[in-house]
C-alpha cells in the first residue's frame, strides 16, 4: 500500500527540508529524553546523540549501560531519572516532533 501524488507545479527538492525537519525532530526528542534520563554523574546524558541523514533519523545513547538503564523498570533513581526515558520521550511528544518535521517541509513548499 502506498501513496501516489501527481505534481504539476515547479520541481521541488524537499529532501533537504525533510532532513532538516528530521534533525529538528530528533533534537527535540533528545532534549525531552535528557529531561528524564537517570543522572548520577552525567555520563549517560552526555552520551546522547541525535542524527538525521536523508530521510532517516536516529536518537540514542552510547553509554555502555544505556540500554540496561532504559529497560530496568524496577531500578530506583535518586533525584532525576526514570526507565524508558527515550521511549517515553517519543510517546509523550510525538505530536510536537512530527510538527517540527512538518514545519521544515511546509516552509520549503511555501
Amino acid at each position: 500500500m502506498g501513496i501516489q501524488i501527481e505534481w504539476d507545479g515547479d520541481e521541488l527538492d524537499i529532501e533537504p527540508a525533510a532532513e532538516r525537519g528530521l534533525q529538528a525532530g530528533a533534537d527535540l526528542l533528545l532534549d525531552e529524553s535528557n529531561r528524564k534520563v537517570p543522572l548520577e554523574y552525567g555520563d549517560l546524558e552526555r552520551s546522547g546523540v541525535a542524527v538525521a541523514e536523508g530521510t532517516q533519523a536516529a536518537v540514542g545513547y552510547s553509554s555502555v549501560y544505556a540500554a540496561r538503564q532504559h529497560e530496568e523498570l524496577g531500578w530506583k533513581h535518586k533525584g532525576k531519572g526514570e526507565a524508558k526515558y527515550l521511549e517515553n520521550g517519543l510517546t509523550n511528544n510525538v505530536g510536537e516532533i512530527l510538527e517540527a518535521v512538518a514545519d521544515e517541509i511546509r516552509d520549503a513548499l511555501s
